[in-house]
Formats: C-alpha cells, sequence, structure tokens
C-alpha cells in the first residue's frame, strides 16, 4: 500500500481529497495535516511515500516547505492558485491539481506514483557529467541555451546561481555542487571559492589571492588556495 499525508489548512479540502483517496486502490491514508509543521512532524514519525499538499497554508508555504526537505517524499501540490506551476516542477512535483479538484483529474495524478516510487527503489547509477558544451537551463520560466564554455565565472548567490557570460548573466535554482559537477568535464574551469567557480580563459590578471575577470575581483578562498594556485603554476612563465 502507498501510504499518503494529505495537508490542506481548509478542512472540507481535506475531507475532499481523503473521500477520492478512498475511491483509489493501492493507497492508504496515514493522516492529515494542517500545515507544514505537523507534516514535518509526521514524516519524522512514519514512512510517507506521498504528500497531497497545498501550497498556501499557515506558516511555511508548501513549496517553500519542500525546499527545506534534504529527500523528501513524492509530492502532488494541490492550489487554488496557478502562478506556482513553474516553482512546483522545478521541484519535481509529480503533478500540479488546481482547486476544485475533478476525481478524474485526481486519479490520473495518483497513476503517476507507483512508476515514479519503482524508479526510486531500483538502484543508484553514477551519472556521468555530460561531456556536451550545450545545455538548457530553466531561468525566469523560460529554458535558456547555454554554452559552458562562454561562462567566464559563476557565481553562488545562496539557492540560486548566477551565470555571468560576456554580455549576459543568467539565474538559475541550483547548487553550486551539483554545477560544479557538471562542469567537471571541462579543465579550464576551477572552484576558487565556496561562492565561485571561473573559467580559466577568462581570467585577466592574478594578485596576490584574487583573480579579476571583466572587471570582477573575485577572492581565492583559503580551502581552495594550494589547487587554484598548483593549476595557475602549470601556465606560468618567466620569474
Amino acid at each position: 500500500m502507498i501510504r499518503v499525508a494529505i495537508t490542506d489548512d481548509e478542512p472540507l479540502a481535506r475531507k475532499v481529497m481523503e473521500s477520492y483517496l478512498k475511491e483509489v486502490p493501492g493507497f492508504e491514508l496515514a493522516d492529515t495535516c494542517k500545515n507544514a509543521f505537523e507534516l514535518l512532524t509526521l514524516l519524522n514519525k512514519e514512512q510517507i511515500d506521498l504528500v497531497l499538499l497545498d501550497i498556501d497554508i499557515p506558516g511555511i508555504n508548501g513549496i517553500d516547505f519542500i525546499r527545506t526537505l534534504k529527500e523528501p517524499p513524492l509530492v502532488i501540490f494541490t492550489t487554488a492558485y496557478t502562478q506556482y506551476a513553474p516553482e512546483s516542477y522545478e521541484l519535481n512535483a509529480l503533478d500540479y491539481l488546481v482547486k476544485p479538484i475533478a476525481l478524474e483529474r485526481f486519479v490520473k495524478a495518483l497513476n503517476k506514483v507507483g512508476p515514479a516510487l519503482k524508479q526510486r527503489q531500483q538502484p543508484m547509477q553514477t551519472k556521468e557529467p555530460s561531456t556536451d558544451p550545450l545545455l538548457f537551463v530553466r531561468s525566469e520560466g523560460k529554458w535558456v541555451k547555454i554554452d559552458l564554455q562562454e561562462i567566464r565565472f559563476v557565481e553562488g548567490v545562496k539557492d540560486y546561481i548566477r551565470l555571468w557570460m560576456e554580455k549576459s548573466r543568467v539565474v538559475i535554482h541550483s547548487t553550486m555542487k551539483s554545477f560544479e559537477e557538471q562542469l567537471a568535464p571541462f579543465p579550464q574551469f576551477i572552484r576558487v571559492h565556496k561562492s565561485y567557480i571561473v573559467n580559466l580563459q577568462f581570467v585577466e590578471e592574478i594578485d596576490g589571492n584574487s583573480l579579476k575577470i571583466q572587471d570582477q575581483l573575485i577572492g581565492i578562498g583559503g580551502t581552495y588556495r594550494e589547487e587554484v594556485h598548483r593549476r595557475i603554476d602549470g601556465y606560468k612563465m618567466g620569474g
């Protein structure tokens, strides 16, 4: 049985989804919650496979709550608003149901749960970083084509990174670690600071523990200093 948690601050919405859930074989309701804090308590106490999660709930909203989880369960967002759909799919939500939710649409969303759980349970395979320099990234609701080799440097800003090209800046929702792995096949990229990855092809000057790219001074962090200078020494000529 697939164990489900329903989280919604509206009693009627909880009752509707609970009644719908009873119509679909293979699913059982673990519990209902009124907010993200009740849901967190439930997730810490029991095995939950799927969360039917309202976005506009008291305290932290549904989308921000899922972002706080290191290993979130499968999620189907339920909401009266359409504008959060792009954000929900960036979080790999299974579906996005807009209230009032019809039973047919509800069942269609639940039909995605079985295959998704099966895929999660398969042994993880190591994914090799792509050696193709072209990458499409999600930025401001659009897919933007990036030539990785044209990136001057990458700047980390909280849960986002900013890609600096010659004449443009692209902000995407990612971590420095995951983007660093994407750049692994390209030796000209090197991590110089917890918040910066630079393309050595575009480094104009090196002065002590800072680099200059596009009139931007980028400090070299202590953790990365030895590796950075080792890499740079291979390009030096003269005293």
